[in-house]
C-alpha cells in the first residue's frame, strides 16, 4: 500500500563478504568544515538489510545544492535490539567507524537505504558534529536552507512494532476520499457513514497521531515548509499533505475526532508553520516572533535553549511591526545557559521593539512558588533564576490574552516607556495606577462554562453587587452582559462580529 515505494528497502537479504569487525575500525574524526555557508551530506551506500550502515560525507553550499532528502526523526526513539547503532564512514580511501547515539536514527536509515543505488540524505545527527559547540550553534541557521531547499523530507516516525502502520494509513486514505466527496452533506450523516466503517480500526489513527514526532519541537520547522513529505512508519508510507488535509477537514467533526480518540490540532499546527500566510486572516499572527514561541510551548525539546533557536529560520524574525516584533539578530549558542538564552531573546527584543512589551509580558509563565513575592521569603529569592518579566519557555500553563491581531489596545497609540538594569536584572516600566485589586476569584475550570446564565449572574451579583440582575439586560451600547464577561476574560479577544 505504500505511498512511496522508493523509500523502502526492498529484496531478500544476501550474504555480505567477510568483512573486518566494526569494533576494529578507529572512531570517525570530524574535519572541521571549510566555511561557515557549507553543511555536509550524506552518500548512503546501498546494501541489503542485514549489512552494515556505509556512506561518505561530502562538504556544499546548502543553498546550491539540491539532490538530496532531508531526514526528520526523534532521536530517543528506539531501534532494533540486536544490532550496534552505527555507520561506517569512508573517507580518503579509509573505514572509520560513526557511532549513533540512540536506535532511532540507525533504524531510519536502515529503512530509506536502498538496495542498487546510493541515496544522498541530510541527518542532523551525521551531518553535523555534535561534539563542536561553535559548529552546532552554525549550522542551526542553515537548517531552515536544508529542509527548504530538499527534493523531499523523509519523516521516520519509528518501528512498526504492533503492525498498525498499514491499517492506519489505510483509514486515512479512506477518510480523505470520504471527507473530500461532497461537502453539501451534513456532517453528521457523513460522521455517521464512517463511524459504521472504521469502527474496527478506530484505535490505529489514535496510534499513529501519539507517535513521539508528533510532539517534537523541531519538526516544526523540518516540516513546516513548501517541500514535499513522506511520513514512514515501518515499512509503510504516506503523504504528508494527505494526513495534515484529514486533520484539517476532521476539525468540524467533534464526534468522530473522540471516536478516532485523536486530537488533530497537533498535527494542524505543524501543517506550513513556516510559510507566511494571509495577514487578513487569523494565522497573521504567526508574523510575531513571540506568538510562535508561545504556541510551541507544547512541544518537547530535549535541550531547552532549543525553544528559541528551533525559530531562528522563522519569517516571523524577519517581521516588522505592527505584526511583527522583528527583524531579530539573535544568534544561537549553545555556550549559553537556558536562563541566559531566555533573558537574551527578552531583553533583545524589548531593547530595539519596546512596542513589543505587552505581547511579551503577556507570555510570562513560571512555575508556582518559583517566583519572588512581598512574603520575606529567603529561599524562594534565592532560587530565582529568570527575572520575573522574562518568559520561561519551559512552562506551559494557559493561553496568551495579548495576541498580535488583538483590537484591544487599552494604551492607546502611546509608546511604552521602560529601561532595563542588567546589573540587577530588573525591567522599569512606566504605567498608570487605575485601581487596586482587592479580591481575586478562585481559577475558573472549563466546567464552570457550563450553564453560562448561572455563571454571569453570580459574577454580577457578586463582584458587580448588582442584586437584580436579568441574563437580556444591555450595556447602553447594546452589548449584552455575557458578551462583556467573554470581553473581560479575553482581553478583548472576542471578535465583535460575534453573538454579542
Amino acid at each position: 500500500m505504500d505511498q512511496q515505494r522508493e523509500i523502502t528497502r526492498s529484496g531478500k537479504p544476501t550474504v555480505e563478504p567477510t568483512q573486518a569487525p566494526s569494533a576494529a575500525l578507529p572512531h570517525y574524526q570530524y574535519p572541521a568544515l571549510k566555511s561557515l555557508g557549507t553543511v555536509r551530506f550524506l552518500s548512503l551506500e546501498p546494501g541489503q538489510p542485514e549489512s552494515p550502515l556505509r556512506g561518505t560525507l561530502e562538504e556544499a553550499h546548502a543553498s546550491s545544492f539540491k539532490d538530496y532528502e532531508a531526514l526528520s526523526y526523534v532521536w530517543a526513539d528506539p531501534g532494533p535490539s540486536d544490532r550496534p547503532y552505527e555507520i561506517i564512514i569512508r573517507e580518503n580511501d579509509q573505514d572509520a567507524l560513526l557511532p549513533l547515539r540512540g536506535g532511532s536514527i540507525f533504524a531510519a536509515l536502515l529503512q530509506i537505504r536502498l538496495p542498487d543505488q546510493q541515496r544522498r540524505v541530510w541527518a542532523d545527527q551525521c551531518c553535523i558534529n555534535q561534539d563542536d559547540l561553535d559548529e552546532r550553534s552554525h549550522q542551526v541557521h542553515s537548517m531552515g536552507k536544508i529542509y527548504e531547499n530538499a527534493a523531499r523530507i523523509l519523516v521516520w516516525l519509528g518501528l512498526d512494532t504492533n503492525d498498525e502502520a498499514e491499517s492506519a494509513f489505510n483509514l486515512i486514505h479512506k477518510l480523505d476520499e470520504a471527507l473530500s466527496a461532497d461537502d453539501s452533506q451534513p456532517h453528521h450523516f457523513i460522521s455517521k457513514n464512517l463511524e459504521r466503517q472504521i469502527r474496527q480500526h478506530d484505535k490505529v489513527l489514535q496510534a499513529l497521531t501519539s507517535r513521539p514526532w508528533f510532539k517534537r519541537g523541531w519538526v516544526v520547522q523540518e516540516i513546516g515548509t513548501e517541500t514535499p513529505a513522506t511520513m514512514i512508519w515501518g515499512d509503510h508510507s504516506i503523504d504528508w499533505n494527505t494526513l495534515a488535509r484529514v486533520c484539517q477537514k476532521l476539525k468540524g467533526y467533534h464526534q468522530l475526532r473522540s471516536t478516532l480518540g485523536i486530537t488533530t490540532s497537533d498535527i494542524s499546527f505543524l501543517h506550513r508553520r513556516f510559510i507566511p500566510p494571509d495577514k487578513t486572516t487569523h494565522h497573521a499572527n504567526r508574523y510575531n516572533f513571540i506568538y510562535e514561541l508561545q504556541r510551541s510551548r507544547h512541544l518537547q525539546f530535549t535541550d531547552q535553549r532549543d525553544r528559541v533557536f528551533a525559530f531562528l529560520s522563522h519569517f516571523s524574525t524577519r517581521s516588522r511591526p505592527p505584526l511583527g516584533c522583528g527583524p531579530i539578530s539573535v544568534v544561537a549558542d549553545y555556550t549559553l545557559s537556558v536562563e541566559q538564552t531566555y533573558i537574551s531573546i527578552a531583553t533583545k527584543i524589548l531593547r530595539d521593539r519596546p512596542e513589543a512589551a505587552c505581547i511579551i509580558l503577556a507570555a510570562v509563565q513560571h512555575p508556582q512558588n518559583s517566583l519572588p513575592s512581598h512574603r520575606e521569603d529567603v529561599e524562594l529569592r534565592n532560587n530565582m533564576k529568570l527575572p520575573s518579566w522574562v518568559p520561561d519557555w519551559r512552562w506551559s500553563e494557559g493561553i496568551i490574552l495579548a495576541e498580535p491581531i488583538c483590537p484591544h489596545r487599552a494604551h492607546g497609540n502611546s509608546t511604552v516607556k521602560m529601561n532595563i538594569l542588567e546589573s540587577d536584572r530588573i525591567l522599569q516600566i512606566h504605567g498608570i495606577r487605575i485601581d487596586t485589586i482587592d479580591e481575586c476569584s478562585r481559577p475558573m475550570l472549563s466546567s464552570d462554562f457550563y450553564g453560562k446564565a448561572g455563571l454571569v449572574e453570580h459574577l454580577w451579583q457578586g463582584i458587580c453587587r448588582k442584586t437584580s440582575f436579568n441574563l437580556v439586560d444591555k450595556y447602553s451600547n447594546g452589548d449584552s452582559a455575557f458578551f462583556a464577561l467573554m470581553q473581560t476574560l479575553s482581553n478583548g479577544k472576542v471578535h465583535s462580529g460575534s453573538d454579542r
